[in-house]
């Protein structure tokens, strides 16, 4: 069904630039003026359906690359049960998810989502803390963005697609490479907050 919603969309849209564009060329003007008018024709016929396409991707990558990460407000000290003989961590696994229960449900991922932009391209600013509820204090947070799809997907039937952070740098490496470099990440983020008592 979706496909055949596009399908009749880009059929009425390459109709409708096809006559724009011969009216264009009948407009009485030089030579080597119609040739250019007919390319400048295309290329703005393109881009009306792309271009927020293509400032969408840019945009992301750029609020991707100087605004998401990580930041670490304050530090918990665990004691010795919380970690084995070699002093490695039993309450956070290899992909670096926490054990609540293990922690007594002393911590908690909470997470806010605000409207970054809407104008044209639809970008959310997502913002996970991680929230100590013994201290009531949050002890840190990781900031990711997520943009939703060009002007046409608003009027599909599926105008919830989009892509955030994470996807921009899965693309960049393996599948099996990026879920190794995110999960070290994610378990060396939480050993920063989460670090062992010298003293019980």
């Amino acid at each position: 069904m979706i496909f055949i919603y596009y399908l009749i969309l880009g059929l009425v849209y390459s109709t409708v630039g096809f006559f724009v564009i011969r009216w264009l060329m009948r407009v009485p003007r030089k030579g080597k003026y119609k040739a250019l008018v007919a390319v400048i024709g295309i290329v703005v016929l393109l881009l009306i359906p792309t271009w927020d396409e293509i400032a969408g991707r840019i945009y992301l990558r750029h609020l991707c690359a100087t605004q998401a990460g990580v930041k670490i407000y304050k530090t918990i000290e665990l004691p010795a049960k919380y970690w084995d003989e070699n002093g490695d961590p039993i309450f956070v696994n290899s992909r670096g998810v926490l054990d609540m229960e293990m922690l007594g449900d002393r911590l908690e991922w909470r997470r806010q989502k605000t409207l970054h932009n809407d104008f044209f391209i639809k970008i959310e600013r997502d913002r996970w803390v991680l929230y100590d509820k013994r201290l009531q204090k949050e002890l840190a947070e990781k900031i990711s963005f997520t943009r939703y799809f060009g002007w046409i997907n608003k009027f599909s039937s599926a105008p919830n697609v989009a892509e955030n952070c994470r996807d921009l740098f899965a693309r960049e490496s393996s599948q099996i490479e990026f879920s190794l470099k995110e999960s070290s990440e994610e378990r060396a983020f939480i050993l920063q907050v989460v670090t062992q008592s010298i003293t019980e």
